[in-house]
């Protein structure tokens, strides 16, 4: 037997589930448009590349457990997402020579003019999406989406993750 209240009370919000899918839609419509224009924007990097450009780009130099750990990752996917960045010349790879079990990983300088460009192109967008809020909407819109990405509201890190070429 179900309960009326929840009955009632749940309409509303697959009506508006269904409209946070459609702005979703058209947000990733938006994001899918503008690309990083540089030197490495010929490269093709994948969602997961992207994550580990802009993890290496906020943190700079980063052992290998600990990058794979911030990432949520395996170790054993971070290091072969690590190769490929290292085949494509955005990272580079060095042993600690105080213990050379231990790697670390950087972004080498097409990486670091990369997730600048990446970084740029993400700023863009968002000012692009926040112009047409006035300055209260504003503060309110960056609330809710605060709200929305805390620890265990979402499986993975608030992150523009999109392709770039």
């Amino acid at each position: 037997m179900t309960n009326p209240q929840i009955a009632v009370s749940a309409a509303p919000l697959e009506g508006q589930l269904n409209e946070l899918i459609a702005h979703f839609d058209v947000l990733y419509r938006r994001l899918m448009v503008a690309r990083p224009t540089t030197a490495a924007s010929d490269v093709e990097v994948s969602p997961q590349e992207i994550r580990m450009i802009t993890m290496l780009g906020r943190k700079g130099i980063t052992i290998m457990s600990d990058l794979a750990r911030g990432l949520n990752l395996a170790l054993s996917t971070a290091t072969n997402t690590v190769d490929k960045l290292v085949s494509k010349d955005l990272v580079e790879r060095t042993r600690v020579d105080e213990d050379r079990r231990i790697v670390q990983v950087a972004l080498s300088e097409k990486g670091k003019r990369f997730y600048d460009a990446l970084l740029e192109c993400k700023l863009a967008m968002g000012r692009n999406m926040l112009e047409s809020l006035s300055p209260g909407e504003r503060e309110i819109f960056l609330e809710l989406m605060a709200k929305m990405t805390r620890p265990g509201q979402a499986t993975t890190e608030p992150e523009l993750e999109h392709s770039a070429h």
